[in-house]
C-alpha cells in the first residue's frame, strides 16, 4: 500500500488513538523509507495536507502538526526543502489560522530562519510579520511579541528599510519597559542606534553608539564597532556646538586614539581643514546609506565635511570672498555663499555675509554661539577653573561680540601678570614683599 492510500486511511479512521498512531508511522516511514528528493518533498506535502482536512479532530491536528514542526530542528536540513515545506504548510493552514495559530507562528518563525540563512532578509522580515500577536484567542506573552519586534526591525535594516523598521521599534517601545531580558534590552538600544543613523540624526545616534560601547557585557569586538560607528556619526553630523561637545568627548576617549579613522576624528576636533586625500580615505569606510545621493546631488558626507571646512576656515581668516571659499571648499562660489548663510542663520557659525562686496565676514569663535558653556570650550572651562569664576550659560549677540572678546583679553592679562608674580614670589621669597609697590607702581 502506498503513501497516499495510508494517508486516506488515516483520516477516515474513527479512534482518536489509532489516528495519532498511524500518522506518526507514515511521517516515520517518509523519512527513513522514501529516497530523499522531490518524492519525499511530495509525500510530507500529502502527509500535511492529510494532516489539516477537516476531518482530522482539531486536536489531533494540532498535535500532528506541531510535531511535523519540530523535524525542522533537526531531521530536515536541506534549506531549499525547508523552504517549500514550511510555505505550503502556511498556506494549507492559514484559512483556519484561528484554529492554528500557535502552530502557524511557529512555522512563520522556521521560514524566517530559512530565509535569514540565505540572507533574504526582506523575505524573512515579510514572513514575521504575519505572524499574528494581537490575538484574541490565545495568549501572548509581552517578552515573545518584543522578541519578534526586535527581530522584524533588524531584518528590515539589514535591507535599509528604516522607516518600516522605526514603525515596528515604536511597538517594540512599547514593551521594552516591562522587559527583564537584558540581552533583548541591548538589541533594542542598537536598533535604536542603527534607525537614528539611518535617517541621519547623527547626534543621536552617535550618543547611543558610544554609551553601547561602554557595556561591558557587549563582546570586545562589537564594542569597537559601536564606538566606530559613533566616530563616523559624529563626522557626518552637520557642524554645530553640539556636534562639537561630542568630538570633545570622543577624542578624550582613549579607545578612539586606536581605530583607523582617529586622523580624521582628531583633525575634526581640532578644527583643522580636511584635505582631499583624507576624505576619500574615510569616506571608503561608510555604510552604503552614509554614501545615499542627496536631492543636489552630493552625499551627505559632502555636506559635512564642507561645513566642517567652512568652521575651520571661520577660525583662521577675519573674512574670505566668495571665490576664495569656494576653492578651499571645492564648490561654486554661489553654493559657497548658501552654505555659509545656512550656518549662520541656524547659529550653527557666527558671521555676517556682504553680497555686494561678495565677503563673508567671522566673527572669532566661528561657532561659540554659548560664550563660557561647560561643554562646548575645554578652554574657557580651563580659565573659569583657574580664576575661580562660575561659568555661565549666556548667549552673545553679534554686537557685543567685540566687547567681550576685549574683556576676555583683559582678564586673560590679569590672570597672567598673577601667575607670573606668584612664579616670582616661589623663586624669590624676599624679592616681592620688598618691591611690591614699586612694581605696583
Amino acid at each position: 500500500m502506498d503513501i497516499t492510500q495510508r494517508l486516506q486511511e488515516c483520516v477516515i479512521q474513527p479512534q482518536q488513538k489509532d489516528k495519532i498512531e498511524g500518522f506518526r508511522s507514515i511521517l516515520q516511514d517518509i523519512l527513513t523509507s522514501t529516497p530523499t528528493g522531490s518524492s519525499q518533498v511530495q509525500n510530507l506535502k500529502g502527509y500535511v495536507e492529510c494532516v489539516l482536512d477537516e476531518q482530522v479532530g482539531l486536536v489531533v491536528a494540532r498535535q500532528l502538526l506541531s510535531e511535523f514542526i519540530v523535524l525542522f530542528d533537526d531531521r530536515i536540513e536541506d534549506n531549499d526543502v525547508k523552504k517549500q515545506l514550511l510555505t505550503f504548510a502556511i498556506d494549507k493552514a492559514q484559512p483556519r489560522a484561528v484554529s492554528f495559530e500557535e502552530q502557524l507562528s511557529q512555522l512563520r518563525e522556521k521560514l524566517a530562519k530559512a530565509y535569514e540563512a540565505e540572507e533574504e532578509f526582506l523575505e524573512a522580515a515579510r514572513v514575521l510579520q504575519g505572524i499574528q500577536l494581537d490575538s484574541g484567542h490565545r495568549t501572548i506573552s509581552d517578552e515573545y511579541k518584543l522578541g519578534i519586534y526586535i527581530r522584524i526591525v533588524r531584518l528590515l535594516l539589514e535591507v535599509d528599510e528604516a522607516v518600516m523598521a522605526d514603525a515596528y521599534l515604536n511597538r517594540a517601545a512599547l514593551l521594552i519597559p516591562n522587559s527583564s531580558d537584558f540581552e533583548t534590552a541591548l538589541l533594542f538600544k542598537l536598533c535604536q542606534a542603527r534607525i537614528l543613523d539611518a535617517k541621519r540624526k547623527f547626534i543621536e545616534a552617535a550618543t547611543k553608539y558610544h554609551e553601547l560601547s561602554y557595556v561591558p557585557e557587549v563582546h570586545q569586538d562589537e564594542r569597537i564597532q559601536c564606538l566606530t560607528c559613533a566616530v563616523q556619526c559624529t563626522v557626518l553630523a552637520g557642524a554645530g556646538p553640539q556636534r562639537s561637545r561630542l568630538l570633545a568627548t570622543l577624542y578624550k576617549d582613549e579607545r578612539t586614539h586606536q581605530l583607523p579613522s582617529f586622523s580624521i576624528l582628531e583633525k575634526t576636533y581640532m578644527d583643522r581643514v580636511i584635505r582631499p586625500h583624507e576624505i576619500a580615505e574615510f569616506f571608503a569606510t561608510l555604510q552604503p546609506h552614509h554614501r545615499a545621493k542627496l536631492a543636489d546631488g552630493t552625499t551627505v558626507f559632502d555636506r559635512a565635511i564642507r561645513e566642517h571646512n567652512l568652521l575651520s576656515a571661520s577660525k583662521i581668516y577675519n573674512n574670505i570672498t566668495f571665490d576664495e571659499l569656494a576653492a578651499l571648499l571645492n564648490i561654486s562660489a554661489e553654493k559657497a555663499e548658501e552654505i555659509a548663510s545656512h550656518m549662520i542663520s541656524e547659529n550653527r557659525m557666527v558671521g555676517s555675509i556682504d553680497q555686494l562686496e561678495k565677503l563673508i565676514s567671522f566673527a572669532s569663535g566661528g561657532a561659540a554661539i554659548n560664550e563660557r558653556n561647560e561643554d562646548s570650550s575645554i578652554a574657557s572651562a580651563a580659565a573659569a577653573a583657574a580664576n575661580g569664576t562660575t561659568q555661565t550659560s549666556r548667549r552673545i549677540e553679534p554686537s557685543m561680540l567685540e566687547i567681550s572678546k576685549w574683556d576676555s583679553a583683559i582678564q586673560t592679562l590679569c590672570h597672567d601678570i598673577d601667575g607670573i608674580i606668584t612664579a616670582i614670589h616661589e623663586k624669590y621669597p624676599d624679592y616681592v614683599p620688598t618691591n611690591n609697590f614699586e612694581m605696583m607702581g
